[in-house]
């Protein structure tokens, strides 16, 4: 639903009382976009909710406030899963990885303003997750990035740790210093792996990367993308009952994969792309 301005302004001017207790009749300009930023960022969060109403129609404070109630709900399933995962969380070494978990997730949890800020993501989210956030701000950016860090958690754990820090420290000696996915990387040693019938645990020399980039070229684009899509699959349903979310969040670099891989197999460096 669309609303007036007319509307929306008696919300914003009820969040203003709130955030000054009263005791002005006077907010900066700077302060009166941020307070209808926050009124049009809960009536945003609600309209997938209004849907659920059957089609009735809601007023604008209605809106606003079903929208608030779902803001907070989000947050603190969002605080619930975090709690799960950080429990038996794993850097492996990675230095950004651990100070963005430990530290900066928690920050947000610590500072974020559902009232009067709940547009404000607060943290800069600086390891980078498969499936990159650029549409969401808020807790709707968090929740996504404390759900995809939790998918990754659940996919690494499944492997043994030295095991994970070896693939990682020959793909980049300095690999704890650095800036990138590490779940990307062990994810593409796998199907590497798979792509060519090779057991894991069984560390690779020259034969098998020719192996692997022979068979690269000899398959197109579309059909590589494919085949990977497929041992995906098939590892997510062997390994980890099926997990469809999983699957989904994984899936995300497949077509990076397919055409990085074949672009570095032409240049016969496939070791720059995939561990094995």
């Amino acid at each position: 639903m669309i609303y007036e301005m007319e509307e929306l302004v008696p919300i914003a001017a009820g969040l203003a009382d709130q955030y000054t207790s009263k005791e002005s009749t006077s907010i900066s300009y700077e302060r009166a976009n941020h307070l209808m930023e926050a009124v049009l960022y809960c009536i945003d969060q609600g309209s997938e909710g209004r849907q659920l109403t059957g089609g009735r129609g809601l007023t604008a404070k209605m809106a606003y406030e079903y929208g608030y109630e779902l803001v907070i709900q989000k947050v603190k399933r969002t605080q619930e899963l975090y709690h799960e995962m950080i429990m038996e969380f794993c850097a492996f070494g990675n230095e950004n990885y651990r100070e963005t978990v430990e530290k900066a997730i928690p920050g947000f949890f610590r500072y974020y303003d559902a009232k009067f800020a709940p547009r404000e993501t607060i943290i800069t989210m600086d390891y980078p997750t498969i499936c990159p956030i650029t549409d969401e701000t808020g807790i709707n950016a968090v929740a996504k990035y404390v759900e995809y860090i939790f998918y990754e958690q659940k996919f690494l754990r499944a492997l043994p740790q030295e095991y994970v820090c070896d693939i990682l420290f020959r793909f980049q000696p300095d690999y704890g210093k650095q800036f990138y996915n590490i779940c990307q990387i062990i994810i593409r040693h796998i199907l590497g792996h798979m792509l060519i019938g090779e057991p894991l645990g069984n560390r690779a020399g020259e034969k098998e990367y020719a192996t692997l980039g022979k068979l690269i070229l000899e398959t197109d684009a579309e059909h590589l993308e494919k085949l990977i899509e497929r041992l995906l699959h098939q590892l997510i349903f062997e390994k980890y009952e099926g997990d469809q979310m999983l699957e989904c969040y994984l899936q995300a670099d497949i077509r990076n994969f397919a055409v990085e891989v074949q672009n570095a197999a032409r240049n016969n460096v496939v070791k720059k792309v995939v561990v094995l």
